[in-house]
């Protein structure tokens, strides 16, 4: 028996979102006047709520499903992006002192917001239900008793109310926070343009954070080494490296009109991603240059950001260039069964309901025989379905194809299919088998010509 669940009325969204943005604007235009203490003193609460009430207002509107209305959203993330990229800009003016730009900006946010969000109270209201039933009727005639309309059969008013109200009770999945690497690699440009494409179609915010080098034991409470001391001179610049990096990052991502940050971190580079990308959705590395990547280390640093990070990790490819229309255009879903691909098809919803082909490729072999490839398209499919992905279904043998190499059947079918990205679950065996005898983890992780989405 499907449980009951008693439909959002769209009234209240519209209400809400209303009532919000009024709220929003009497807060903006009386900052906009305060005196300059307490202007200081609340610009950073007023960005946090400006922010927080775009990404609201986008999650509505994603979630009406109304044809007009998702057309008009990834515009309007776009928009949302310069507003916030405008004020995250302007939040280090103001902690200098410096107030003239900022006010500017408050003080015509005001007229911007009511124009920037016309086509949401125009698209919403379109997914209001009509008003069924006579028309409503005034002193005697309202007081005589009319007949009971006939009531429709039950199976007929439960898809009525399905198809009236089709607001999900689950929020959509989204990036909202990606982490990128900086560093003064010859490969950092591609891989923070990647990222900064994808902050800006998702309208998330971008991190761009460049450690230093050494271990955070050294420096727990960050770096600060008083000038013209031993230990200044040792580590003064392997600081202004990371500075120099950050600046390159800060560079791209302006360029791009994304929200960004920066973080310089007194911390090894792979152990200090790792801990960052707890507060991240997405965490966004380079692929393994042998040329440039320390010798002495058992694990490479998207190995060890993979194994040792909460979230899921896109790896770029050496010597990619990223398209202006960004990447996951064609994505290709590796599926074997286990909880990794699991985890892969989950973490990665937010780039399937974005890509114009999604394929899921199954490779029949000892670990997922053939039988239970057939078994399990029809719960996967449905799974993606709910989500609103659109997904076809590849099998293929890779012993008799491939001679059981799962790495490179993979990279193979990736290439036949055209795909721009692969996503797949990764170190499913024991770490200690796939780093000494590989795996394909491995071979993606080397060989991948094309950006891969890695969870763990």
């Amino acid at each position: 028996m499907t449980p009951h669940r008693p439909p959002i009325q769209p009234p209240a969204y519209t209400a809400a979102l209303r009532h919000a943005r009024r709220q929003l604007c009497l807060h903006l235009s009386r900052t906009a006047g305060a005196p300059d203490e307490r202007f200081a003193r609340d610009y950073a609460d007023i960005v946090a709520e400006v922010e927080a009430h775009l990404r609201h207002e986008e999650t509505v509107m994603e979630a009406c499903r109304v044809k007009r209305v998702e057309e008009r959203v990834h515009e309007q993330r776009q928009e949302n992006a310069a507003i916030l990229s405008a004020l995250h800009h302007t939040l280090p003016q103001v902690e200098r002192g410096r107030f003239e730009t900022a006010r500017q900006l408050v003080a015509a946010l005001t007229d911007i917001l009511s124009l920037h969000r016309i086509s949401a109270d125009l698209a919403l209201p379109h997914r209001l239900p009509a008003p069924s039933g006579p028309p409503r009727m005034r002193g005697r005639a309202a007081r005589t008793p009319r007949p009971a309309p006939p009531r429709p059969p039950r199976r007929a008013r439960e898809r009525s109310e399905s198809e009236r109200f089709a607001f999900p009770m689950e929020v959509p999945m989204s990036l909202q926070s990606i982490l990128v690497h900086a560093d003064l690699s010859r490969h950092a440009p591609a891989r923070i343009h990647a990222a900064a494409l994808l902050a800006r179609e998702h309208g998330a915010h971008l991190l761009g954070a460049a450690m230093m080098g050494v271990s955070r034991a050294i420096f727990p409470d960050g770096y600060q080494e008083r000038p013209g001391s031993l230990s200044a001179a040792c580590f003064d610049p392997l600081a202004e490296n990371a500075r120099l990096a950050l600046e390159r990052f800060e560079a791209i991502a302006s360029a791009r009109g994304v929200p960004y940050d920066t973080r310089l971190v007194p911390d090894d580079a792979d152990d200090g991603l790792a801990m960052l990308s707890r507060f991240a959705d997405l965490v966004v590395v380079s692929q393994d240059d042998p040329d440039e990547s320390v010798s002495d280390r058992v694990l490479r640093m998207p190995d060890y950001v993979i194994l040792n990070s909460p979230r899921p990790v896109l790896v770029i490819p050496r010597g990619a260039a990223m398209p202006e229309a960004g990447l996951g255009r064609r994505i290709m879903l590796a599926w074997d069964g286990s909880r990794e691909a699991a985890a892969a098809m989950g973490a990665s919803v937010p780039l399937l309901r974005r890509a114009d082909a999604v394929t899921v490729a199954m490779l029949s072999g000892p670990a997922l025989p053939a039988d239970d490839c057939a078994a399990q398209q029809d719960e996967l499919l449905g799974f993606l379905g709910r989500h609103r992905v659109r997904a076809d279904v590849l099998v293929r043998d890779c012993v008799a194809g491939y001679g059981g190499d799962t790495g490179h059947a993979l990279l193979s079918v990736a290439d036949e299919l055209g795909a721009d990205l692969l996503v797949m679950g990764c170190y499913g065996h024991s770490r200690l088998r796939e780093l000494c005898l590989g795996g394909a983890s491995r071979t993606v992780l080397a060989e991948a010509r094309i950006p891969a989405l890695l969870v763990h």
